[in-house]
């Protein structure tokens, strides 16, 4: 009977079919595992898969995300996918209402693009990381209706230092802020 099932399973081999089509499906890697994600932040500036990742380059690469839809965030004047990744972080809410209120009341910013400069998180733990890190804002300038300079919501060029936690939110597999402090 062995011998029945050895030649079975050679002959197989005989037929001129290549590997790939008689070995079993191997599991996804971490790449096709990511892609199979649903997207997630605004459609011309989705999340990366690298920023979904539960590890501490992953919480990096959040933040460096975070910011970008910061900056774009000021250049639409809509915060939406701001708050979508934020919860319960009031540096997080106060951006958000600013940029709110100030589009409400007609203003447009120039400027104020944020980068990240350098990034550095901590082991996760219980679903959060904490981290440190450092950013370079541009010069905004606040403008009225009319075109006039808002001074008093302007601010120069400055590069801050910050404080970050994280907490993982597992339904759409992503960070989300939920502490911000600039030092």
């Amino acid at each position: 009977m062995a011998a029945a099932v050895a030649i079975a399973v050679l002959g197989g081999c005989s037929r001129g079919e290549t590997a790939n089509e008689t070995l079993p499906e191997a599991p996804p890697s971490a790449t096709e595992t990511s892609e199979a994600l649903p997207p997630l932040g605004p459609p011309d500036l989705p999340m990366p898969p690298e920023a979904r990742e539960q590890t501490p380059a992953g919480a990096a690469a959040f933040i460096r995300y975070y910011m970008d839809v910061y900056n774009a965030a000021q250049s639409s004047m809509d915060p939406t996918y701001l708050d979508q990744f934020s919860q319960d972080c009031s540096l997080c809410d106060s951006l958000i209402a600013n940029i709110r209120e100030d589009k409400a009341a007609g203003y447009t910013y120039e400027g104020g693009e944020v980068s990240v400069s350098s990034a550095s998180f901590g082991d996760v733990r219980d679903f959060k990381v904490e981290g440190a890190f450092s950013i370079n804002q541009a010069a905004l300038n606040v403008e009225g209706p009319g075109g006039s300079r808002i001074d008093d919501l302007s601010a120069p060029a400055e590069s801050l230092t910050s404080g970050a936690i994280l907490t993982w939110a597992s339904t759409d597999s992503t960070w989300i802020l939920t502490q911000w402090d600039v030092n």
